[in-house]
């Protein structure tokens, strides 16, 4: 008996999506769907991958929970990076005012340091907030050691420490709120999977009920027919993308009746050098010989069997 497991991951979640929206819009009437028609199934679709709108102009479109998700990721991204930016910044003023006053204090950490807020060191650290506030304190106490113009860029004063601090301080609380934000878009596009999930799996049960095992029209549905007994099909075009040293992602075709994958990269001798075992059609590879040349290929397996071994793909590791 075919499985018709549900899938886990988000591209052939929405791909049985879109197939099980299709089959209700073309079968749904005439098969009986109730609890799980062409509505119900084009909800939980319009809300991992949006809704483009009515032709009518009265259905606007909106945003569906994946691209959300990318946008707080990339979000993120952009804040972190600004915030570094902030901290870089703000150290080298840090280390600027510290040379300015060395011939004052010392060109080593000694007790005269003290006062400008430096204990047992004049490191900076990454992120330097502490440091410039100990800097902007002792240039409000000594206005005379301030160098507004140190560079043409450059001023230490207790003013432009302050600044600092403050673009410091922005930064981290616009970091943190993306992190927020990143978190939330996460767990609301988990959420709406796992309704998917549900909505297609009691899909798969109120079939059960209508249609004979052996109909056709389970295919319309995305479905394999529960009748058919058989190896899964051959998965079909591997696709590698290079990522870190030593790592490839790697995707591929759903096959038909698969429950479980053999993702397989040798060496030019047929040695393995590095082998996955996922649920879904896709698999990342790690601790592959950086630089080297090495062949892809995937088996799919149900409890019936293996299938063919798919055609293999030669990659370069990087």
């Amino acid at each position: 008996m075919s499985a018709n497991k549900i899938p886990v991951t988000y591209e052939p979640l929405v791909q049985l999506l879109t197939d099980a929206v299709d089959g209700a819009s073309k079968h749904g009437g005439a098969v009986g769907l109730k609890q799980n028609d062409e509505a119900a199934l084009r909800a939980v679709f319009y809300d991992l991958v949006g809704n483009p709108g009515g032709t009518d102009n009265q259905t606007p479109p909106t945003i569906g929970l994946k691209a959300k998700l990318n946008a707080a990721m990339a979000n993120k991204s952009a804040m972190t990076a600004a915030l570094r930016t902030a901290q870089s910044n703000g150290r080298a003023l840090a280390m600027a005012c510290i040379g300015t006053l060395k011939p004052r204090l010392g060109n080593q950490w000694n007790a005269a340091w003290k006062e400008a807020g430096f204990t047992g060191s004049l490191q900076v650290p990454t992120n330097p907030a502490f440091v410039l506030q100990s800097l902007h304190a002792y240039y409000s106490f000594h206005p005379n050691y301030e160098l507004p113009q140190l560079t043409e860029q450059v001023s230490c004063t207790a003013a432009t420490c302050a600044d600092a601090m403050k673009a410091i301080a922005e930064a981290q609380s616009n970091s943190n709120q993306s992190n927020v934000q990143a978190g939330e878009a996460r767990n609301s596009l988990d959420q709406a999977m796992k309704a998917a999930r549900m909505r297609l799996s009691g899909l798969r049960e109120e079939l059960t009920r209508l249609i004979a095992d052996d109909d056709h029209r389970w295919y319309a549905f995305g479905f394999d027919r529960p009748s058919h007994v058989g190896c899964p099909d051959t998965p079909l075009n591997l696709i590698a993308t290079p990522g870190a040293p030593g790592m490839l992602y790697v995707d591929w075709d759903d096959a038909r009746r698969a429950d479980s994958y053999r993702l397989r990269a040798t060496d030019a001798e047929g040695a393995v050098l590095a082998e996955a075992f996922p649920q879904d059609s896709e698999a990342t590879l790690r601790g592959l010989p950086s630089g080297s040349t090495v062949s892809l290929s995937v088996i799919a397996h149900n409890t019936t069997g293996d299938s063919p071994v798919s055609e293999s793909i030669t990659v370069a590791v990087p």
